[in-house]
């Protein structure tokens, strides 16, 4: 009966060496290598995200600049003194007289 089993075994000195099945030395050598390809696609998204993070960082910095630039520009073009040398000089405004200005209660 010992002649039945599946597996060849070469003694050596008290040493047995099984040879072990094709197939399953397959199945863990396909087992390693996808969780090899699993390891290497999740760090090679992990860097895609990163550049898109970046990516995204850099516009966000650039549009706060622009931001803060157009608020500069705002103010500079609300300032009274500018406003009232445009109504003087290009719509042809003037101060009121005493008596054009009436008081709504």
């Amino acid at each position: 009966m010992s002649e039945a089993v599946s597996h060849a075994t070469i003694k050596i000195t008290e040493i047995s060496f099984y040879r072990p099945r094709l197939s399953s030395v397959f199945v863990a050598i396909i087992l390693v290598s996808l969780l090899s390809l699993l390891f290497v696609w999740s760090r090679i998204h992990a860097i895609n995200l990163e550049y898109s993070i970046s990516s995204m960082e850099r516009d966000i910095r650039s549009h706060e600049q622009q931001i803060t630039e157009l608020k500069m520009e705002a103010a500079f073009l609300s300032r009274d003194e500018r406003i009232e040398r445009l109504a003087r000089k290009d719509l042809g405004l003037r101060t009121p007289s005493p008596g054009q200005i009436i008081r709504v209660e």
